[in-house]
C-alpha cells in the first residue's frame, strides 16, 4: 500500500465571493489533488482581509505535519500584491519546505 503524500488547501474567502465560487475553487483543489497523487488533507481559509492568521496556521501545520506541498486556485489567493505573494511564497518554502502548485500548474 503507498501512502500519498499529504497536500494542504489555502484560499481567501472574501465577503463578496458567493458559496458557490468558493465551492467550485475547493472542487478544483481536490480534483487537482487527486489527480496528481496526494492526500488533501484541508484547506486553511484566510477570511479577513488582510489578515495572514490562517497563513500562519498553516505554515504551522506544514512543520508539524512535516507536509511539503499547498495548493492555492491561483496564486492571487495568496496575495493581489506581487511583492508580498513572492515574499509568502519565500516563507512557505524556506519555513515549511513547501512546494505551492496551482491546478493550472499539472
Amino acid at each position: 500500500m503507498t501512502v500519498k503524500p499529504l497536500i494542504y488547501g489555502y484560499m481567501r474567502s472574501p465577503d463578496e465571493v458567493s458559496d458557490s465560487e468558493l465551492d467550485h475553487a475547493l472542487s478544483e483543489m481536490e480534483r487537482f489533488a487527486e489527480a496528481e497523487g496526494f492526500c488533501y488533507a484541508t484547506t486553511f481559509f484566510e477570511c479577513q482581509e488582510g489578515s495572514r492568521s490562517a497563513f500562519e496556521e498553516l505554515v504551522a501545520e506544514l512543520k508539524r505535519a512535516e507536509a511539503r506541498h499547498v495548493v492555492v486556485p491561483s496564486l492571487d489567493h495568496l496575495s493581489g500584491h506581487q511583492l508580498l505573494r513572492d515574499h509568502m511564497v519565500e516563507r512557505l518554502e524556506r519555513v515549511a519546505n513547501a512546494c505551492v502548485l496551482t491546478p493550472d500548474s499539472a
